[in-house]
């Protein structure tokens, strides 16, 4: 089935929608994705900071955002002594970190790939050359950890974190 979504670059304009969309997400989906709060607060500081940088997907009969992704260029210092255990060495001129997530309704459609291929395009022009997924993947989040392989995301790692288990991936460009 075809679908009429945009994917842009967030503006602050989005900022309310933003907030809704999140909000509406079903508790597992909100426990799985976690790189802000779900705040107004949290979110008008990204929008202001140059190192983050945000998508989303809009379906635009209804014009409600139904995907979100946050871009952190570089890596997360936090992550970085994780990250040296796996023998990854990430770099914050070369690395971008990508947190994406998706309404529940429109979770495997393929919607995903739309919200990927622009970031990654946007990575690219910025002569990123490999990206981090943002905490990893939880092992149990079959369908997220078999999207990640077939877009080239490589695992170099897994952790717990809050009694759940977790697969660190990598992208290169």
């Amino acid at each position: 089935m075809a679908y009429s979504i945009t994917c842009r670059q967030w503006q602050e304009s989005d900022l309310s929608n933003l907030l809704l969309y999140l909000h509406h997400l079903k508790a597992e989906t909100q426990d799985r994705f976690g790189p802000h709060p779900f705040t107004r607060e949290a979110l008008d500081h990204l929008y202001h900071h140059h190192d983050y940088k945000g998508f989303v997907l809009i379906e635009n009969n209804s014009t409600y955002i139904i995907g979100y992704a946050i871009v952190k260029m570089g890596f997360l210092e936090h992550d970085h002594p994780r990250l040296l255990g796996y023998h990854f060495q990430p770099d914050h001129i070369s690395d971008a970190t990508y947190a994406p997530s998706l309404a529940d309704d429109w979770q495997g459609k393929g919607i995903g790939n739309l919200l990927w291929d622009t970031v990654k395009a946007y990575l690219q022009r910025s002569n990123k050359k490999r990206v981090i997924l943002w905490g990893g993947v939880q092992t149990n989040n079959t369908i997220a950890v078999k999207y990640y392989h077939k877009n080239n995301f490589i695992p170099i790692g897994s952790y717990s974190y809050n009694g759940k288990e977790n697969i660190d991936m990598i992208c290169t460009l």
